[in-house]
């Protein structure tokens, strides 16, 4: 089952062993794992539970910890918001750590049917954006332009400004966004 592996990490995580964690962590929340589906095994592997509409969510390993801690949070701060977002099952602690991996249990997301218009999505920023940081959360900056390189040789003098602009633009301080 090598080839199961996720890739990019140290430690993969097979579907065997994401698999059996998945079984032991639905144990200790007392939920019914029969019927589940492996959905996704990349970054996390992901589960749908037969018996409920729950997705369960594991991490490659405790290094992770973290990260599920912060998600379950944000999780539930925009649940207390009334923000239309994931949400973790409420009723559990979370997340668990099973084997060396973090766990954590979530409302399966049925599809409407149709995507979303990009006013709708705009709206939607708007309206996280707006939200006020609960104390004791600490969300990491996001500077959307910060990704920018270039990554092809410009064929054109038009094309050379528009890298030099792009990446002086790219890097200015002005265009970090406060993460929330």
């Amino acid at each position: 089952m090598a080839g199961d592996a996720a890739r990019g990490s140290g430690e993969g995580v097979t579907s065997a062993t994401a698999t059996r964690v998945m079984r032991a962590a639905c144990r200790a929340a007392g939920l019914d794992d029969r019927d589940t589906e492996l959905i996704r095994l990349g970054e996390n592997a992901l589960f749908r539970l037969g018996s409920v509409p729950v997705i369960v969510r594991i991490a490659r390993s405790v290094e992770y910890l973290s990260a599920a801690r912060k998600e379950v949070a944000v999780s539930r701060w925009l649940a207390g918001e009334g923000f239309p977002a994931a949400r973790v099952i409420e009723d559990l602690e979370q997340p668990l750590v099973v084997d060396g991996h973090p766990v954590t249990f979530w409302h399966l997301i049925v599809d409407a049917g149709r995507a979303a218009t990009y006013g709708e999505l705009g709206a939607v920023l708007r309206d996280l954006h707006a939200l006020a940081l609960p104390d004791g959360l600490e969300l990491p900056r996001y500077s959307a332009l910060g990704l920018c390189t270039a990554t092809h040789t410009p064929t054109t003098t038009a094309g050379a400004r528009y890298v030099r602009r792009s990446r002086t633009s790219c890097q200015r301080p002005s265009l970090m966004i406060a993460g929330h």
